[in-house]
């Protein structure tokens, strides 16, 4: 049995009601003639109930994600730091993407929870400033 990620279920969780929310956005929208006022104000009122509860679910896998990064999260922040602080001075554009390009796949690992990548992608990110 695999291990439980509750970042990937609130993540999986919101999308699920996102597309709920949207599918009955699209039938009222759709039968708008068919459904009287007090009926379309229910529809769009449950939407947005469900878009609600989506953007918790979203909330909820944010604060596993921030949860599991916690080791990595002086180090992310030294990091990003150093890559503005290079980027306000420096005036090389090849170094400039390939520090964008490091900060780039360091967000990545971490909007995608993967603890795995991170600190690799956070010494990309210094040897890409240094570099």
């Amino acid at each position: 049995m695999m291990p439980i990620d509750p970042a990937k279920q609130a993540e999986e969780l919101a999308q699920i009601f996102f597309n709920l929310s949207d599918a009955v956005d699209k039938f009222r929208l759709g039968n708008y003639g068919a459904i009287s006022p007090a009926q379309q104000q229910q529809f769009k009122i449950q939407g947005q109930a469900l878009a609600s509860r989506g953007q918790q679910f979203t909330a909820d896998a944010l604060g596993a994600i921030l949860q599991n990064i916690q080791p990595h999260l002086q180090n992310i922040k030294k990091a990003t730091q150093g890559a503005q602080d290079a980027l306000t001075h420096l005036n090389d554009v090849v170094k400039a993407i390939t520090i964008v390009n490091s900060a780039v796949a360091l967000v990545g690992s971490i909007v995608a929870g993967d603890v795995g990548s991170i600190g690799d992608d956070v010494q990309s990110l210094f040897t890409a400033i240094k570099g």
